[in-house]
């Protein structure tokens, strides 16, 4: 073993011997009930309807930005070197953002309505019964955030994506093929009379069923 080689593993070593940071109970509720969901609003409210500042505020949580690594200052002793660190400890500290094209306000809010007017992709009707366990599981996990749909007009740079339903094919433990649902977003849907532009899309459920 090289001496670099040494250094890695007694650096990872040091690492792995470290006690994880305590997180802080999260102030947004996940569970997927009506009451969880007018909470939330109140909190979001209370930070003026800022996701960002919401955030920032229950740190360390387990929605706090790159809360399912190492402290930053952690990974620092081990990946300092990686020509591609800094972007990595940007994205763990501050969240990840994307260069995409901003949408036009007034057309955000046309595309915005036609959405909740339209609701979900047809296909959801076809497997609501397999996908109803997979959304309460993302909500009970802190994966998606259950909101009033009537609070999504104070959140600002918003965008709806219909849910849909792919049907798929895996396998069990005996190697059965079996049928699989796939929760995805149905973004190809737009109004006609606005031109395309690139948009980040954020998904919320309320209440307890499909909507």
């Amino acid at each position: 073993m090289t001496i670099s080689q040494q250094a890695f593993v007694l650096t990872v070593s040091r690492i792995l011997q470290e006690q994880p940071r305590p997180m802080n109970p999260p102030l947004f509720i996940f569970k997927r009930c009506t009451l969880a969901a007018a909470h939330n609003a109140h909190i979001l409210r209370s930070f003026n309807f800022d996701l960002n500042k919401v955030i920032r505020a229950q740190h360390p949580s387990q929605i706090s930005y790159g809360s399912e690594f190492r402290p930053t200052a952690t990974l620092k002793k081990l990946l300092s070197d990686h020509p591609l660190w800094s972007k990595l400890k940007d994205v763990l500290d501050n969240g990840a953002s994307f260069s995409l094209e901003d949408i036009e306000d007034s057309a955000r809010k046309l595309d915005l309505t036609f959405h909740m007017k339209r609701g979900n992709h047809k296909s959801l009707s076809k497997c609501s019964t397999f996908i109803e366990p997979v959304i309460t599981e993302d909500v009970e996990r802190g994966f998606v955030l259950p909101l009033p749909v009537e609070a999504i007009q104070f959140l600002s740079s918003t965008s709806l994506a219909p849910l849909g339903c792919h049907k798929q094919s895996t396998i069990n433990e005996r190697g059965d093929i079996i049928p699989k649902y796939r929760l995805t977003h149905s973004v190809k849907v737009e109004l006609k009379k606005i031109p395309y532009q690139k948009s980040c899309t954020v998904l919320f459920y309320s209440g307890s069923s499909i909507t």
